[in-house]
């Protein structure tokens, strides 16, 4: 009997993220202000037929943002999935979707709301 939610996509997703991530900090692509060794790789999800692999991205430099990033990527896609199929043994070299992060942003937007609602320091109640 075989198991229905594999893990294989995951494995695949991990080799995907390691091998990207490698690849733009060990040989960067440089375009006219962008160097992709500044972007990083946050996650990989690989669909269960392991043809398609969506990669989120965040920018590490103030003077580009995700989206800059994102253009530059998708330029650079074939050259990006011509490497994975080099690198990782597949029947099928997944097709790689590029989209962006906003995570940290999400997380910085929650930090702000907290900080202002705090209120001063009210003495423990006491039981």
């Amino acid at each position: 009997m075989q198991k229905k939610n594999s893990d294989r996509p995951n494995r695949v997703a991990v080799e995907i993220k390691k091998m990207l991530s490698a690849f733009l900090l060990g040989n960067p692509f440089v375009d006219e202000k962008i160097n992709s060794s500044l972007i990083s790789i946050t996650d990989v999800m690989v669909s269960p037929c392991l043809h398609h692999a969506k990669v989120y991205i965040v920018s590490l430099s103030k003077n580009f943002s995700n989206n800059d990033c994102l253009e530059f990527l998708k330029k650079h896609t074939p050259s990006l999935r011509h490497q994975v199929g080099t690198e990782i043994r597949l029947k099928f070299v997944p097709e790689l979707l590029f989209f962006s992060d906003n995570s940290f942003d999400d997380i910085k937007r929650i930090e702000s709301l907290l900080r202002d609602t705090k209120t001063p320091d009210a003495s423990p109640s006491e039981f």
